[in-house]
């Protein structure tokens, strides 16, 4: 793995399939802030080109507030995401995602699966 990008509650790379990473800390939620700092270092590794995202929420317990999900699915937020996978090792994660899907649709492809494997093997269709 590359050096990651050690943000606030996740540390983020890119891989060398051209997958961005973003494994999440243990939190309770994250905020607009936040959310507008994992958009940030998305673009940064992206390096100008749409690139699928894996968020291993894998250890957090609610996930991102209402103003950060409305961010992921804006156009600024989806800006250079050609996928994203969410990898969720929780009923309540689970749940906590379909809302996100259900009520913000994000503008890319996205899928809540249950391991990093699942995740890589979906996302691959979207690398670059």
């Amino acid at each position: 793995m590359p050096d990651p990008l050690q943000l606030r509650i996740a540390r983020a790379w890119k891989d060398d399939q051209g997958i961005v990473w973003f494994r999440f800390r243990p939190s309770d939620s994250h905020s607009l802030a936040d959310a507008r700092e994992i958009v940030a270092a998305h673009v940064a590794l992206a390096e100008g080109t749409d690139s699928p995202v894996l968020a291993d929420l894998r250890g957090t317990s609610t996930g991102a507030d209402r103003d950060a999900r409305t961010y992921y699915s804006s156009s600024e937020g989806a800006h250079l995401k050609s996928a994203m996978a969410m990898v969720v090792d929780s009923p309540v994660q689970r749940m906590l995602g379909n809302i996100f899907l259900r009520f913000n649709k994000p503008p890319y492809p996205t899928r809540l699966l249950a391991g990093p494997d699942e995740a890589i093997e979906w996302l691959e269709q979207f690398a670059g």
